[in-house]
């Protein structure tokens, strides 16, 4: 997206516009307040690539989409998908997604809906490559919708965050095969609807999954496995030997599924540090 600057005047203009920027820019040293946390959500997801057949590889100078949704981590087709807490909404003037906008009510917030869609032009699972420097991090939206209700323009509609997010890497930290990790970092700003430009940081498992109807129990989900043998290809020198077209997002208990490594989840922040 290319972004237009017109020049609209000379030196004063400029000076003006400056002293109007200053005033409205919020101090530099205001305090970072975590206004809502989410923890212990699943959800399944998928990559794809302009290759056909092909996900999220370990091959180099390949794009790839990938995208996850929300499920209940107990129940197959459960509509249980977790919950958020925003302990302090009032006192904290965080806004909810109505129109005209008002203040989100405090309190545990239930999911109804909830996920991600991220694309990169260039990424792969190679932890042994660290000269690719032409890579580029997944990045695109994470939608969360709530049971919690606003009027929009007097209709009831559901209360619904948008965030663009960036992935930072895997915690471990990235590219660093000697200490294996499925946990990876990101971040990012709320961008629509409640607790509008917010920032969100997070950790979420990430754990590569094959289909196996013969899967009956919730680990790592019913009709899933864990595809250990995509995990570890991404650790070896050896190009072609990964290949991830579904996995797991989220953590359960707090942890990932396959390490067991624990996982922060989602934090929503006002402030700048």
């Amino acid at each position: 997206m290319s972004i237009k600057t017109k020049l609209i005047g000379g030196i004063s203009a400029l000076t003006l516009a400056g002293g109007m920027l200053a005033v409205a820019a919020p101090a530099a040293n205001a305090t970072v307040t975590q206004i809502g946390s989410c923890q212990n959500l699943l959800a399944l997801g998928s990559a794809k690539s302009a290759v056909v057949g092909d996900g999220i590889t370990d091959k180099d100078n390949q794009d790839g989409a990938i995208s996850a949704k929300g499920v209940d981590p107990n129940l197959k087709g459960g509509t249980n998908l977790g919950t958020c807490s925003f302990p302090s909404n009032v006192t904290q003037g965080v806004p909810d997604s109505g129109k005209p906008v008002g203040v989100w009510s405090s309190g545990t917030k239930t999911l109804t809906k909830w996920g991600t869609n991220l694309y990169s032009r260039e990424f792969d699972c190679d932890t042994t490559d660290t000269l690719d420097n032409t890579e580029w991090a997944p990045s695109g939206a994470l939608s969360m919708t709530f049971a919690d209700t606003v009027l929009v323009s007097g209709t009831p509609k559901n209360v619904a965050i948008t965030a663009q997010v960036t992935v930072d890497g895997f915690t471990d930290p990235d590219n660093n095969p000697a200490t294996a990790s499925d946990v990876v970092k990101f971040h990012g700003i709320v961008t629509k609807g409640a607790a509008l430009g917010a920032d969100v940081t997070g950790e979420t498992e990430f754990d590569p999954t094959v289909k196996d109807s013969t899967q009956t129990t919730a680990t790592p989900y019913f009709g899933y496995q864990f595809n250990v043998g995509a995990a570890v290809g991404c650790t070896t020198p050896a190009k072609g030997d990964a290949n991830i077209l579904t996995f797991n997002n989220g953590s359960v208990g707090g942890q990932s599924q396959l390490l067991g490594l624990p996982v922060a989840g989602i934090k929503f922040n006002k402030g700048v540090a």
